[in-house]
């Protein structure tokens, strides 16, 4: 669990799920919620977004600014809306000046659509230095620590060994792969290989009773939510080992199917 945590918080820093932050010591009740967000290569948080007037924390310039930042996350499910997992962190938001953007960027190995936002006119770059991430989804709260969760040695620079998977490309191909799963067995695995993470009551619809729906695909295991007659279970099937891409994780899928 600890593992899937871990990569939990790791997805969603890297770019996954959508950003927002809150300077509470400048404007509370003011939300920047258009950002973009992922980490370097070297395991820096950053953001990137809009200058815009109405939002004081995207026009500030002197100097690191309080921030609550938050990270939430959708399930890959078109039927239903889901709430998948979060993680939240309370950190020191510092604006790149803009002389210096191209500089940070370059090598930073980070998604093309932060690039074009921090470099176009009016666009930001910032660096969010924390030193602890809580990570929230059905299992609870974990708390983590950021060094561990971006990969970086204690000493500086980075260790992690490639990227987080699936990433916000991946995911969907990944959903169509645990898709062609019949009910019946995504059931079975449910049920038969899979760590109850809730259950809850749930006023339910008569188009989602007796569905399994997909929560969360991680390279550590799904997460699916089996919805009964007023009650929902999100359950947690892990996979005996890790999947870093497609074709590992379609491997892991029949590996389940096969142990159920």
């Amino acid at each position: 669990m600890r593992a899937r945590s871990l990569s939990l918080a790791r997805r969603l820093l890297s770019g996954s799920g959508r950003a927002s932050l809150v300077a509470y010591d400048l404007a509370p009740l003011i939300e920047a919620g258009a950002l973009c967000h992922g980490l370097t290569a070297t395991g820096e948080l950053v953001v990137a977004g809009l200058a815009d007037d109405a939002v004081p924390a995207s026009t500030w310039t002197d100097g690191p600014l309080r921030v609550r930042l938050d990270v939430v996350k959708e399930a890959p499910e078109s039927a239903v809306r889901i709430t998948a997992c979060a993680v939240h962190l309370l950190g020191e938001l510092e604006w790149v000046p803009s002389e210096y953007v191209a500089d940070y960027l370059d090598g930073a190995g980070l998604d093309p659509r932060l690039v074009e936002i921090a470099t176009t006119m009016g666009g930001r770059l910032g660096v969010v230095r924390t030193d602890r991430v809580l990570v929230h989804d059905s299992a609870g709260v974990f708390p983590l620590m950021f060094g561990e969760v971006a990969g970086q040695h204690p000493a500086g620079g980075a260790y992690w060994g490639g990227r987080s998977f699936p990433d916000a490309e991946q995911e969907w191909t990944a959903r169509d792969l645990v898709g062609q799963l019949p009910v019946e067995d995504l059931a079975a695995l449910a049920i038969g290989l899979g760590v109850t993470l809730s259950s809850r009551a749930e006023v339910t619809c008569s188009h989602t009773e007796g569905q399994i729906f997909c929560v969360d695909i991680d390279r550590t295991g799904l997460t699916l939510m089996a919805v009964e007659l007023g009650r929902a279970k999100v359950h947690f099937v892990p996979f005996e080992r890790p999947a870093d891409g497609i074709d590992e994780l379609a491997d892991r899928l029949g590996q389940l199917v096969a142990a159920v």
